[in-house]
């Protein structure tokens, strides 16, 4: 988490750096750094005026004093000129920390005022610079904004264009090879209900062929009957019954009319082909979510698609440009 912290702070002065974000942060710590000088100038200020009133203001009393002192000066007595040659002394003293005092007073000032004038000076260069960034950075938005416009509109023509054709060449060809596998399954399976007709058709025409024989096999037969002995009678009756079961046996009435597929459906399955069965349909509806068969679309749907990316796209990038380089 920290080693993320760290890569994020150094992409984002690296960002500043590009932008030229990395100059107005000068100026923002160069700023506090004056307001900080103008305030202790401005104590400096303060204290210098209050050191100069109080020496003024001694001085004064001390003036007054003197001149009270001279005012009276026939009726002095030792201790006033005592007084008077301390209270002189004292003016002179006073008279140099007036000086001095006001000396300060006016370097502090100064120094004030032109602490004053460099905060105002940093103030305008900042204003500046951040004038120039944001025109800079509102020239890079809207630059990105055209091209995000641009791509989108590339995304457009390149589905409008290029994919879309090649989707509809691709429908047409599935579409195509479906109609042929039909055409192809429905007329094996019709030839396989014209075999199957005229297997019947064949069988039945033998059926009847057998039967009229039959009759006239068993009408010549009671003719002999009529006519001949019984010896032949039985013999007669012995041979039939002979062939007979012959006859049974080769002719199958239900084999010939049922379809081979259909007697091969009659055979139960073991339980190993049932899960063989289960296994391979199972295999096979995996493979075709990756395989290449032809899925019908719009192209409204197709448009929609393609819009909603490139919108996606755009505002991915609107908020990572956004989140980067805002200050």
């Amino acid at each position: 988490m920290d080693q993320l912290q760290g890569n994020i702070f150094i992409a984002s002065q690296r960002i500043n750096d590009l932008t030229g974000y990395s100059g107005i942060e000068a100026l923002k710590e160069r700023i506090t750094a004056l307001e900080k000088r103008v305030t202790e100038a401005q104590d400096a200020v303060r204290s210098s005026r209050l050191t100069y009133k109080t020496t003024v203001a001694d001085r004064a009393a001390t003036q007054r004093e003197v001149t009270g002192l001279l005012a009276r000066k026939d009726s002095w007595t030792p201790q006033d000129l005592e007084r008077f040659t301390s209270l002189y002394r004292m003016d002179h003293s006073n008279e140099q920390a007036v000086q001095e005092a006001a000396t300060k007073l006016a370097d502090a000032e100064r120094e004030a005022e032109h602490a004053a004038s460099k905060l105002s000076s940093s103030i305008l260069s900042r204003y500046h610079e951040e004038q120039i960034w944001s025109d800079k950075i509102r020239r890079m938005s809207t630059w990105g904004t055209w091209g995000l416009m641009g791509v989108n509109v590339l995304l457009f023509l390149v589905f409008q264009f290029g994919f879309e054709p090649w989707r509809r060449r691709r429908l047409v060809h599935g579409f195509e090879e479906k109609v042929r596998e039909a055409l192809e399954k429905e007329k094996f399976v019709a030839q396989e209900h014209r075999g199957g007709a005229l297997i019947e058709k064949e069988n039945v025409s033998l059926d009847a062929a057998v039967a009229a024989a039959a009759q006239d096999l068993h009408g010549e037969t009671e003719e002999r009957n009529a006519s001949s002995e019984p010896a032949v009678d039985a013999a007669m009756a012995c041979e039939r019954g002979e062939q007979e079961p012959e006859e049974a046996s080769s002719f199958d009435p239900v084999e010939s009319h049922v379809p081979a597929e259909l007697m091969k459906l009659r055979k139960s399955s073991t339980w190993q082909e049932t899960v063989q069965e289960t296994y391979g349909r199972g295999k096979s509806a995996f493979q075709d979510l990756f395989s290449n068969r032809v899925v019908e679309l719009r192209k409204q749907d197709i448009t929609l698609i393609a819009l909603e990316g490139a919108a996606t796209g755009a505002a991915l990038v609107t908020i990572i440009a956004t989140i980067l380089i805002r200050p």
